[in-house]
């Protein structure tokens, strides 16, 4: 009997030891899965942009997260999650308040814009690889763009994860 008990005891601890190793997988593959679904997103963002496709665009994009980013980057009085503005997005939002007055942020922010913004430092075709800075998280729950050129300041693109997946909740040049 003093033979059966450490050899019991034995198959007990590795019983255990693979319970242990398979939750450490699970979580492994959990958080890495974590870490790649924003790039994938990015991918996903990026072939919307080329194609132009307004269905996907749409479902990447929070067009109410971004106008209220700007909304609030505008309010001295309140805190955004934006930097300051740039020159050139202070006269584009001039011509649209002469344009369109208070409802110039829900007319002109649409994902034609975005989509413009995004864009606006790649050549034809070629999506946002070219112009690709940064793309990390900031946070647990945010992950940033920086799209750079040699002609014009960075545009910043931030996504936010909504639970249903990574969306572009800001942007602002």
């Amino acid at each position: 009997m003093k033979q059966t008990r450490p050899v019991a005891l034995s198959r007990a601890w590795r019983a255990g030891g693979r319970r242990r190793l398979g939750r450490l997988l699970v979580v492994l593959t959990l958080l890495i899965g974590y870490l790649v679904w924003p790039y994938v997103t990015l991918w996903r963002l990026d072939r919307a942009l080329v194609r132009n496709d307004q269905i996907a665009l749409a479902g990447l994009m929070d067009l109410e997260a971004i106008r209220d980013a700007l909304r609030r980057r505008l309010n001295k009085d309140v805190d955004g999650t934006i930097d300051s503005p740039s020159d050139a997005f202070i006269d584009w939002l001039e011509a649209a308040l002469r344009r369109d007055g208070t409802a110039a942020l829900e007319t002109q922010v649409d994902l034609a814009w975005v989509r413009g913004r995004m864009l606006a430092y790649s050549p034809p075709g070629a999506g946002l690889r070219p112009a690709l800075a940064r793309a990390f998280f900031d946070g647990p729950g945010q992950f940033s763009l920086r799209l750079d050129a040699d002609c014009g300041g960075p545009v910043v693109v931030r996504l936010g994860f909504t639970g249903s997946g990574w969306r572009v909740q800001a942007l602002y040049y």
